[in-house]
């Protein structure tokens, strides 16, 4: 198995470089067929923020990262935190899908509550904002 950096992740979802897009769909399709690609956590976070940064809308953002859950080939850490933090982020629209992974990452090792000083997720459950 092999893992990618973002910055691969992010050239083949947004096929924005013409040189390096089509290198980063390439290495990761022949991963993903041979020894496959696992993705850290803090990969799904960062692809998430640069494709926001990207001006893709949260859907389609979410739609992504979910994407990387089914794709044969392709091993995401921990991904029933992954599903959680995406459900939530669909769930009422409070906050990023960054920061209900920060949360759930929390919560499945106990924490209570997750803080914040970010307005929309502080009214997430089991999150406080701090004012």
């Amino acid at each position: 198995m092999i893992v990618a950096d973002t910055n691969v992740w992010a050239r083949a979802f947004l096929g924005d470089d013409p040189r390096q897009s089509p290198k980063a769909r390439r290495a990761l399709a022949t991963a993903r067929s041979q020894e496959g690609v696992f993705i850290p956590l803090v990969v799904m976070a960062e692809l998430s923020w640069v494709l926001r940064g990207a001006k893709w809308e949260r859907d389609r953002v979410l739609r992504a990262l979910d994407s990387l859950l089914q794709t044969r080939g392709v091993t995401p850490e921990a991904p029933q935190l992954v599903r959680a933090a995406i459900d939530a982020t669909r769930q009422g629209g409070r906050g990023g899908f960054a920061d209900h992974l920060i949360a759930q990452v929390g919560f499945v090792n106990g924490c209570r509550e997750a803080l914040t000083f970010d307005a929309l997720f502080g009214k997430a459950e089991r999150v406080r904002h701090l004012h």
